[in-house]
């Protein structure tokens, strides 16, 4: 397998160099280009190993009055990012740190067997012109850290990450971004399938989320060797 990602990287590699003619800036991209485009899950912890899982949403549905500023309905994806939360809690009782789209689920009484001294939702806030504001996934993992660990990112300990498959690698390089030694869980089977009608249509169908996560990723990416360079002068 090893062999077999080198050679890629090097075809990889190979590519830009003909586009670019630059082998150079070709040998540096290559790796960034194969981890944010190619590499789709990260790696993974046994959940007896975690200190914390961490769950974030996929998703919503749309709520009964169309009102954009009202909170959404979690919507049925959410619900399936749910159950594995749970699954993982039941191998390891640990503390659920839950976008509220997850949480919802806890605290309508979908799992009695877990206790909501357990459960963390954390949720959403309006501006000052009443505007709902969504947090990114990035603004879920600060608002982990800020609000119960203090800022302190080190303190989190080990976290078992829960997302739609095609997300969860992104969910835990943004950890990992933060501070936190994140992970997928390992052994637990992630939704693959996606929601016709949710809310944002990135989230409708496979094909439209994947180039956007793809982007986001090397975006991230970008950023992060752009500050790295900046601060090396």
């Amino acid at each position: 397998m090893f062999s077999y990602l080198c050679n890629f990287e090097h075809t990889i590699k190979n590519k830009l160099n003909q586009s670019l003619s630059d082998c150079q800036t070709a040998s540096q991209l290559a790796p960034f280009i194969n981890d944010c485009i190619f590499e789709r899950y990260p790696v993974t912890l046994a959940p007896r190993e975690a200190s914390v899982i961490i769950g974030l949403a996929f998703g919503n549905r749309e709520n009964r009055s169309g009102n954009p500023n009202e909170l959404a309905e979690p919507g049925p994806m959410n619900e399936a990012l749910a159950h594995c939360c749970a699954t993982v809690y039941r191998q390891k009782k640990m503390p659920l740190y839950l976008q509220w789209e997850i949480a919802r689920f806890f605290q309508a009484g979908g799992f009695p067997d877990i206790p909501l001294r357990d459960v963390y939702s954390i949720e959403p806030d309006w501006d000052a012109q009443h505007n709902l504001v969504y947090l990114s996934t990035d603004g879920v993992v600060k608002a982990i850290i800020d609000d119960h660990f203090d800022g302190e990112a080190s303190a989190v300990g080990k976290a078992v990450v829960i997302g739609h498959r095609d997300h969860v690698k992104r969910c835990v390089k943004t950890c990992r971004a933060r501070g936190i030694a994140a992970y997928a869980s390992r052994g637990i089977t992630l939704p693959v399938w996606y929601d016709p009608h949710s809310w944002q249509a990135w989230t409708r169908r496979r094909d439209l989320y994947v180039l956007q996560d793809m982007a986001a990723q090397m975006m991230a990416q970008a950023q992060s060797n752009v500050e790295q360079a900046a601060a090396s002068q």
